[in-house]
């Protein structure tokens, strides 16, 4: 398959997957949708890279992607170091679509930490701590790579491998991946593996969005696991 045949195969996989999902919410009942997030949550935090990393990369969940947030409160109960997504609104500008990870603090309530972003999904409010690699000197960081100013490095030599929690549209049991098509991921895994950083990445689904086999381009990035 070409790359344009790839593209629009994705794009048509895309709309059938977001249809079903919807269909998916729809037709399941809060308690069954909450048993399943219990349920994918605690598959996750048995897994002993994620019980042996000491960071934490999970993301605020949109109304259709595998809901995550059990995983965020028992990293940092377990005093573990949890960042999660800021899409940086600057980087649209120039079409390079970049995320910035922000730390969550363990004693102040999820929903005092967040607010409405860019695309109306909730994200780290701003006075939160970026994530960043340590050891870089400020000059040696654009403002589109590295830990603002007086901020606190999240990552460093030595430290075990980050867990990386990654949404999708749709995966495969083998790792692949197709996501909604703005790249995020792509770019903020490659800037990881520039850092010399060796993530785990860990995809979360629910059980409808596991496809036989998925399109892929030379870009995508396989993930590690992937637990539905």
């Amino acid at each position: 398959m070409n790359s344009e045949n790839t593209r629009d195969f994705k794009k048509k996989t895309r709309k059938e997957m977001r249809q079903i999902l919807a269909d998916f919410h729809a037709s399941r009942s809060e308690k069954e949708k909450h048993s399943l997030t219990e349920n994918l949550c605690q598959k996750i935090t048995a897994l002993p890279e994620y019980q042996n990393a000491s960071t934490i990369f999970a993301y605020i969940p949109d109304t259709l992607e595998a809901d995550c947030t059990p995983v965020i409160l028992h990293a940092l109960e377990e005093g573990k170091k949890l960042a999660v997504p800021k899409v940086d609104s600057e980087s649209l500008k120039t079409g390079e679509n970049r995320m910035d990870f922000y730390f969550l603090e363990k004693d102040t309530p999820l929903e005092d930490q967040l607010e409405v972003g860019t695309y109306g999904i909730h994200e780290p409010k701003t006075g939160l701590r970026k994530w960043g690699v340590a050891g870089q000197k400020e000059s040696d960081v654009s403002p589109a790579e590295g830990v603002a100013k007086d901020r606190e490095a999240g990552w460093s030599e030595g430290e075990t491998s980050p867990f990386v929690l990654v949404p999708g549209v749709a995966f495969t049991k083998d790792g692949k991946r197709l996501g909604h098509g703005k790249g995020f991921y792509d770019i903020f895994i490659e800037k990881l593996h520039e850092s010399g950083i060796s993530p785990f990445l860990c995809g979360v689904a629910l059980p409808c969005q596991i496809r036989a086999d998925l399109p892929t381009d030379a870009h995508d990035v396989l993930m590690d696991a992937v637990i539905f």
